[in-house]
């Protein structure tokens, strides 16, 4: 099995990434307070663009989760997105579409007495693509690949129960890479 140049630095960028985190976390650990910890503290919605390679870009949609704090300023989020592109010509259409299972974290860039939050992040992705058509002699046919996301963006906490996001993110998936301009709404539990 042969490695494209991208794809080799995509790995070796994943892999330094996740170095970085694990060195990362013992001195977040030590800056903790109470409010850290792992726990449903909320739940949103998402949409924007992906732009597939290989494929036009499309609407994607998805819901997430606030699944608390591994240490201080150190969120996990898991999330579902969806995106289905088609194409038809006369009679003939074909439909590539992808169910996305990410689990990511992201690390809060806190600025002082600033309601804006930068963050960055990373994750992985299971990722269900299902291409579907009605042209003879091509068969229908799905796959479930594993995928290395990276993320940035920003979140505006403009009420204590509520937040909005902007994220730009990219996600190097096997023949399948996507690139991901989203944004959101994040319901906060207040316990």
């Amino acid at each position: 099995m042969k490695l494209s140049t991208l794809r080799r630095a995509g790995l070796l960028s994943g892999l330094a990434a996740l170095v970085a985190i694990a060195l990362a976390a013992p001195a977040f650990a030590q800056q903790a307070d109470g409010g850290s910890g792992i726990g449903l503290k909320g739940i949103g919605v998402r949409l924007g663009l992906t732009d597939p390679e290989g494929g036009s870009s499309a609407l994607m949609y998805g819901i997430h989760l606030d699944a608390g704090e591994l240490v201080n300023h150190v969120h996990l989020v898991p999330s579902v997105e969806y995106w289905n592109v088609g194409n038809d010509v006369a009679q003939y259409n074909s439909d590539l579409s992808d169910l996305a299972f990410r689990l990511g974290v992201n690390f809060d860039f806190p600025l002082q007495d600033q309601r804006m939050v930068p963050y960055l992040g990373g994750g992985i992705g299971l990722h269900r693509f299902s291409f579907d058509t009605n042209v003879p002699g091509v068969d229908s046919s799905s796959d479930t690949k594993l995928g290395l996301d990276f993320q940035g963006g920003a979140r505006n906490q403009f009420t204590p129960n509520l937040s909005l996001f902007g994220e730009l993110g990219y996600s190097f998936v096997s023949d399948a890479n996507q690139l991901r301009l989203l944004g959101g709404l994040t319901y906060h539990f207040i316990y």
